[in-house]
């Protein structure tokens, strides 16, 4: 059996699997705080005692075999190795405090170099295709868009190192991502795996090293940062028990949900929407706000990604249960299906609107009348969320060659038939939903047991239903983007 660590946004889990078959799981709530508007600060000396406490727990009522993690991304963490506590709480990865900071940093004329010779190299590459194929050109492309953003983990690290100011120098300094706090805690090692590095905004996917360039912005040095490592190594041991299956939420689920060729595409749908696209064994350019980032490294064979994201989706979801417009999630596809409303538009900008816009709009709900009910609300919600993975995919098939076959689905919002079904209609790609929801833990697992040699085939999770396009919904997606451009473009 093996034990997953699961530290999600809100809670942290133990998922006890006896390989395909989920044993046991036990969760336990995260301590979070949110001390200003857009501060989100998690309490992580807390989170690694539950972390050693369900790690006790599979040990002690299982005899697990490997203890495996995954993991939140680019939250930042910050501790002194003389004492192995915290000088500030986690900053989380909503946390918005850097704005500021961000765009400063990104004054700095080394990013705008950087930016402007990217620009140049994208433009000959639209005469010239071919020039894509090198990968130096391609990082220069990617470089077009360089931006350091506030929920990178770079801008957070910016934020706590300058806070200390010449405190720094009192401390032995360490920082990372939660895996790395959490392996820290477990082994006494300071590492992390390559799909987590990838997503700090302080790692060179291209050519797998942390940027130089980007630590001497941020006022850090490699020394604080942890060593990357393949998924399937061994990070070190708690117990006796091998730590293994180290992977990004991300990266996990795309893994999980068996999406391990050149052109296979997920859709992860919980607290935000994840859209990751595998490229393949080579990093691939986007000039038009993707992320190239790595979807894993095991047994010395990679797989890169390119990703592009909603920051709040299934949040969204949740905030109208909130506010009294139903009471529970679960009702929504059901009333969303109801709804005979065709002219309801919703821009669902709650914290920034994310790929490929990065930008901070106010959100608009339009259409309104006085026949208007609860259930055109919802429909109209659902709808703007599936339109907004469907800008994310159109991106994808702009910047990167070749058919997309299917959209496999998996977190807890892919559980509402209505917006995977909306999905399929204006992609025009047929939706596959995972029967196992949880994929970040199942592919932590499945990792973890190809580490320690329990299977050597590869597998991954079962299908429960396929969505195919049943409504033409193009018309509507032209309305809801022209929406948008004037939500973008709005002053009151």
């Amino acid at each position: 059996m093996i034990g997953v660590i699961d530290a999600g946004t809100t809670t942290i889990k133990l998922a006890v699997y006896d390989e395909s078959k989920l044993v046991d799981l036990v969760k336990e709530p995260i301590v979070k705080h949110n001390p200003h508007p857009g501060w989100v600060e998690i309490d992580a000396e807390d989170m690694a005692r539950k972390c050693l406490k369900l790690a006790d727990y599979a040990i002690d009522k299982y005899g697990i075999e490997a203890i495996a993690i995954t993991n939140q991304r680019t939250t930042a963490v910050l501790w002194d190795a003389k004492t192995g506590t915290t000088l500030f709480p986690a900053l989380g990865w909503q946390d918005m405090r850097g704005d500021r900071l961000a765009e400063r940093l990104n004054r700095d004329r080394t990013i705008r170099v950087a930016r402007a010779v990217g620009k140049i190299v994208a433009g000959i590459s639209e005469i010239i295709p071919t020039i894509k194929n090198n990968r130096r050109a391609k990082w220069l492309i990617t470089l077009s868009r360089l931006s350091l953003r506030p929920n990178h983990t770079s801008v957070k690290l910016y934020w706590m190192l300058s806070e200390l100011g010449e405190k720094a120098s009192d401390y032995d300094l360490r920082a990372g991502t939660i895996d790395s706090w959490l392996i820290y805690n477990l082994t006494g090692e300071h590492s992390t795996d390559y799909s987590n590095a990838a997503a700090t905004g302080l790692y060179d996917s291209f050519y797998l090293r942390w940027s130089k360039p980007i630590l001497e912005i941020i006022g850090a040095d490699t020394c604080m940062l942890p060593m990357p490592k393949e998924s399937d190594e061994i990070f070190g041991e708690y117990r006796n028990v091998p730590v293994t299956g180290v992977i990004a939420d991300q990266s996990a689920s795309l893994y999980a949900l068996g999406c391990w060729e050149r052109g296979d595409l997920k859709v992860t749908n919980g607290t935000g929407t994840f859209v990751d696209l595998n490229v393949g064994e080579e990093p691939w350019a986007s000039s038009r706000g993707l992320l190239p980032l790595i979807g894993w490294k095991l047994k010395g064979e990679i797989r890169y990604m390119l990703e592009g994201m909603l920051l709040y989706s299934g949040s969204a979801v949740e905030l109208l249960r909130d506010i009294g417009i139903y009471d529970d999630v679960k009702e929504t596809s059901e009333m969303a299906f109801r709804s005979k409303n065709e002219d309801m538009l919703l821009i669902p900008a709650f914290t920034g609107l994310g790929t490929p816009h990065y930008i901070s709009i106010p959100g608009l709900l339009y259409g309104i009348s006085n026949a208007m009910r609860r259930e055109d609300i919802v429909k109209a919600l659902l709808e703007a969320l599936a339109f907004r993975v469907a800008e994310i995919v159109e991106v994808m098939r702009k910047d990167f060659p070749g058919e997309l076959r299917r959209i496999r689905c998996d977190g807890e919002m892919s559980s509402n038939d209505f917006f995977l079904q909306r999905l399929a209609d204006v992609t025009g790609i047929p939706v596959e939903r995972g029967a196992i929801l949880s994929g970040t833990s199942f592919g932590a697992n499945l990792i973890a047991g190809r580490a320690i040699g329990k299977w050597k085939k590869e597998f991954c999770m079962p299908f429960s239903d396929v969505f195919e396009k049943k409504e033409e919904l193009s018309w509507k997606y032209r309305k809801w983007k022209n929406l948008l451009k004037a939500a973008k473009n709005l002053r009151v």
